[in-house]
């Protein structure tokens, strides 16, 4: 890790120009709940404003943006340029708030939903830090509480916020990005980014705002969880490819299943190694589950299990991830 590098604090009650970006497409139910929270909000269009960047939606999201955007002036709809996944969208968010002097973009998603003092925590973090965090509560049943340590992993893990924080959820100073720029890649350009920082040896101030809410939503059906984790596999491996960097995390991920594979035949001839790991693997899983149920908004004992399974499909598709991340690699190479 290189040399903490901080890009400057805010003294006393200096202004930061703040630009708020939900990305967004053909999600415009949802769009319609994130744009009403947002509207609740305290200091929109005197503390931050609002860009809308849609990914060329074919449903009614445009009208639904253009509800809000004739009602505040601040609030602005455009289209992306380049299409090809949130990498792309990224980028092009990150040139427009760099080209219309924002001094901070506020990453969110369509998806999200966001408490009344959500941007006035976190901009008071960005005084003295680089980055923040917010602190997610994740919406649904079984899947929500799979997969709420996803979204909250830096916060159940709390070490790891000084590396890396969701993209979805994340407040950082424009001045980065003359340093960095997020990878054009179809999805896990906020991941792939954290690395980048690694790699060119910048270590940011980074922290958590602990009452910056916002809701969040996760796939509930099982189709829906196969196509968010393929294109998560999909987004890695690019990711990976396009910073030249080894896949050590989905070998690690990918280890967790290949131990069951390997203990599953020892145990034709010895079941205990079998029953040690799973105990062991099971009591971390509940701890993930106890540790998480706090960032899930109606929590439900009754989904004990659920971080157990969250964690093997996680684990599966890491595999297809560097499956994928092979596969590109030689088609670069040929």
């Amino acid at each position: 890790m290189g040399k903490s590098k901080e890009y400057g604090a805010y003294p006393g009650e200096a202004r930061m120009k703040a630009l708020l970006v939900i990305l967004n497409k053909d999600n415009a139910s949802a769009l319609e709940k994130c744009l009403s929270s947002v509207a609740k909000m305290e200091g929109l269009c005197e503390k931050f404003d609002v860009l809308i960047l849609d990914g060329a939606s074919k449903d009614n999201s445009r009208e639904v943006a253009q509800r809000y955007t004739t009602n505040y002036p601040c609030m602005k709809f455009k289209v992306q340029k380049k299409l090809g996944g949130t990498g792309f969208a990224r980028r092009e968010a990150c040139e427009y708030a760099y080209d219309n002097g924002y001094d901070i973009v506020i990453w969110g998603d369509s998806e999200n939903e966001y408490s009344p003092k959500y941007i006035e925590h976190m901009l008071g973090k960005l005084k003295t830090h680089d980055a923040v965090g917010g602190v997610p509560k994740v919406r649904g049943g079984f899947y929500a509480h799979a997969f709420a340590w996803y979204h909250a992993l830096h916060l159940v893990i709390p070490s790891l916020y000084k590396y890396h924080i969701p993209g979805n959820n994340k407040g950082e100073k424009t001045k980065i990005y003359q340093d960095v720029e997020y990878p054009a890649t179809v999805r896990s350009e906020d991941y792939g980014f954290s690395l980048l920082l690694r790699k060119k040896g910048i270590s940011l101030k980074q922290t958590v705002a602990k009452n910056a809410f916002v809701k969040v939503s996760l796939p509930e059906r099982w189709k829906d969880i196969k196509a968010w984790q393929r294109a998560r596999a999909k987004g890695v491996a690019q990711v990976l490819v396009h910073i030249d960097e080894m896949p050590w995390d989905n070998f690690a991920c990918g280890f967790i299943v290949l131990l069951f594979f390997i203990f599953g035949i020892i145990a034709i001839w010895n079941i205990l190694p079998l029953v040690v790991y799973s105990v062991l693997y099971f009591s971390i899983s509940l701890w993930i589950f106890a540790k998480s149920l706090k960032y899930i908004e109606k929590p439900k004992t009754k989904f004990f299990i659920a971080p157990a399974i969250g964690v093997i499909i996680y684990s599966l598709y890491s595999l297809y991830a560097l499956i994928m991340f092979w596969k590109i690699k030689k088609q670069r190479k040929t």
